[in-house]
């Protein structure tokens, strides 16, 4: 029995505001073809995907070459051992394994841009306002030296070709940091959705832009140099679903036994603290360029927070402020200000958060939190922070 490691995405709509389940008791996978079990051949070579050796799956974009591994399949392309690991599948006596990202192009420079994903039609499109639970086990395979974080699920209307230079926004993603690097390890990635209605196409993947992908080595062993997939990011996906779960309705603002919602004094805990609306809530650990506005990498685990929380809860506005301390003038603080918290906010928008949920304003050295006596008390006030609005 292989190690299971459950990954806590799963996100029950406890919430900041209200919401309704009508309990519908489907249980049917939208996902055909889940565990990859059917087949047209038996493969014996790579790239099987591309080339329809599978039922309702095809590579994204065409032109990429994902891979099926079967218990039936000719040597190098068999399930437990094949040229990419030795593992045995999740259930049954199969899965698929694609090229996540690239740690190394081996002197190509295209080759840095290179990525796999898959696409399937599901059983059934999407319903408006009907919450779903998404699964899938993933494992990095045995001979990658590089793993990912930022793993993805999007669901499409339509079927959309994935191109290399244009950013997506999946509706389920692991977090940030949150590196998949333990080869031969099924991983169970949960995670929960309301749709938007007419979602037909399910694409597995990574999303990112090349700049905001995240890519580590994991050896420096060249034990495996020889082998297909040495220098890239390669995983195993097996049982994927998607599981109709309830139908929600969200208010738009809590009712409160009667009290007006300007008085509202009820707060909800969040992965962020205690919230309580029109009070402001410091992001902690957010970093910029000294005295620019752009964010640095290490600020991205607090944001991400902030956009679960508005994925979560999709009612919910904010506005971002921006403060700093007092050294420099007036006019300067106030427009540097303005500036990183505009950047906070063009980050969520690349979330996938829309703009009309989003305001900021900056604030300079006009509300300090602390003293700006000393270095500490200067650090405190410089700092970003949001309130619901």
């Amino acid at each position: 029995m292989h190690r299971l490691i459950t990954l806590l995405l799963f996100y029950f709509v406890v919430s900041l505001f209200p919401i309704r389940a009508q309990k519908t008791g489907s249980t049917q996978n939208l996902v055909p073809n889940p565990g990859f079990e059917s087949y047209h051949e038996c493969p014996d070579h790579l790239e099987a995907i591309r080339f329809r050796r599978i039922p309702a799956w095809v590579a994204n974009p065409p032109n990429c070459t994902p891979d099926y591994f079967n218990k039936c399949g000719a040597r190098g392309y068999r399930v437990p051992k094949n040229r990419c690991g030795v593992l045995a599948a999740n259930n049954g006596q199969a899965y698929i394994g694609m090229i996540l990202r690239v740690g190394s192009p081996e002197g190509d420079p295209q080759g840095w841009y290179y990525r796999e994903h898959v696409t399937a039609k599901l059983k059934r499109p999407l319903k408006k306002d009907y919450r779903y639970v998404i699964k899938m086990h993933l494992a990095l395979s045995t001979y990658a030296n590089y793993a990912i974080a930022n793993i993805g699920v999007l669901f499409t209307k339509h079927p959309k070709r994935i191109r290399w230079n244009k950013v997506y926004v999946p509706q389920v993603m692991t977090p940030r940091n949150q590196f998949f690097d333990q080869p031969n390890q099924w991983v169970l990635v949960q995670d929960t959705m309301v749709a938007k209605g007419g979602e037909a196409f399910i694409t597995i993947g990574e999303f990112n832009n090349f700049g905001d992908h995240q890519i580590k080595k994991i050896t420096n062993s060249r034990k495996y140099r020889r082998k297909f997939n040495f220098n890239r990011a390669y995983y195993f996906i097996d049982d994927v679903s998607v599981v109709e779960l309830d139908k929600v309705m969200i208010d738009t603002m809590p009712k409160i036994t009667g009290k007006p919602l300007t008085n509202l004094e009820i707060g909800f805990d969040t992965d962020l603290g205690n919230i309580k609306r029109g009070e402001p809530v410091i992001l902690k650990n957010i970093f910029f360029e000294f005295a620019k506005a752009r964010l640095l990498p290490a600020s991205f685990p607090e944001l991400d927070k902030l956009v679960n929380l508005l994925t979560t809860h999709p009612q919910i506005k904010v506005r971002i402020m921006g403060h700093t301390d007092n050294v420099g003038t007036d006019t300067r603080n106030l427009q540097l200000s303005n500036r990183r918290a505009k950047s906070v906010v063009t980050y969520l928008k690349k979330q996938g958060i829309r703009a009309n949920r989003l305001t900021f304003k900056g604030f300079g050295e006009s509300r300090p939190i602390d003293s700006n006596v000393t270095k500490e008390g200067r650090q405190k006030n410089r700092r970003v922070e949001f309130v619901v609005l």
